[in-house]
């Protein structure tokens, strides 16, 4: 969760994820660091091209799992919008919140998705329409927690 300016608009984030940490992309090339020394230490000495290979190999996997989910399982609220990977919806069309432990099978998800994305938690929304929403963040509570105060500070204007 963090809290700052919203890119490009100036508005307050007041929940953010970005769905994947960078620091996972160091793991190929200190994989192929951790190959290369203990393999120096073998008679014969390193293979230093196939463990570069191994890294470099490594490094573009993660990579690509990396922008995959800072794209499709990012979440950022601010009082105007709730983004959920590509979608945003704006606030003005969310009227409150479901109890923590209704039931959201079935309620349309936001995101790209058809269900809540595995080891996220749900958060159910009531819209404008009538209708439920499902929203979801790594840290459900903290994005519970953040809807709330902007719906109770949305009350008392």
């Amino acid at each position: 969760m963090s809290a700052g300016a919203a890119e490009g608009d100036g508005e307050p984030v007041l929940f953010a994820e970005s769905g994947s940490r960078p620091w996972v992309l160091v793991f190929g090339p200190v994989l192929a660091a951790a190959g290369i020394g203990l393999e120096s230490l073998a008679p014969g000495g390193a293979s230093y091209t196939l463990w570069l290979g191994v890294g470099l190999l490594v490094f573009l996997y993660t990579l690509v799992l990396v922008r995959t989910r800072r794209r499709f399982l990012r979440v950022e609220l601010t009082p105007s919008r709730l983004v959920q990977g590509t979608t945003s919806l704006p606030m003005s069309h969310v009227t409150s919140l479901r109890p923590p432990d209704e039931e959201h099978h079935g309620v349309r998800v936001l995101g790209d998705g058809p269900v809540v994305p595995r080891r996220l938690s749900p958060v159910v929304l009531r819209l404008t329409d009538g209708t439920r929403a499902v929203a979801w963040a790594r840290d459900g509570a903290g994005l519970r927690r953040a809807l709330e105060d902007l719906l109770r500070e949305r009350a008392y204007r």
